[in-house]
Order: C-alpha cells, then sequence, then structure tokens
C-alpha cells in the first residue's frame, strides 16, 4: 500500500531526510527532558515518516518542464 505522499516539493531525497532528522532530533528533544507523551507522539510521527519518505516514497508524476508558448 502506497502512501499519498507525492509532491514535488518532496523529489529531491535530501528534502525527505531532513524532515526525518528533523522530527528524529524532537523526538529526541522530548525524550531529553522526560516528556514520554510528546517523545512517543512525535516518535510515531517520524517512523511513519521514515516510512513513508524514506522507504515507500514514490516521485511525484507531474512533469517539470516549461510547457512551450505555442
Amino acid at each position: 500500500m502506497a502512501s499519498n505522499t507525492a509532491h514535488p516539493f518532496l523529489d529531491p531525497l535530501w528534502r525527505r531526510v531532513a524532515l526525518v532528522v528533523a522530527c528524529a532530533v524532537w523526538t529526541a528533544i522530548e525524550a531529553y527532558h522526560q516528556n514520554t507523551f510528546w517523545a512517543t507522539m512525535v516518535g510515531a510521527v517520524t517512523a511513519y515518516g521514515a516510512w513513508a519518505y524514506l522507504y515507500d516514497y514514490r516521485p511525484s508524476t507531474e512533469d517539470k518542464t516549461p510547457e512551450s508558448g505555442a
């Protein structure tokens, strides 16, 4: 089952990695401050993001070439 995450903004790998890393850092900060509820919530978002953006990602099908003015 593919997730519906295809968007031209997310096509570059570095952006998807940056999103997952940002969530992982947020999870670590919440865990460091012993906020277990928020660490669990953000950890779940991180896990889903890693699966959807890194493992199961399908590039957008939007044509990136500019249209001719014909």
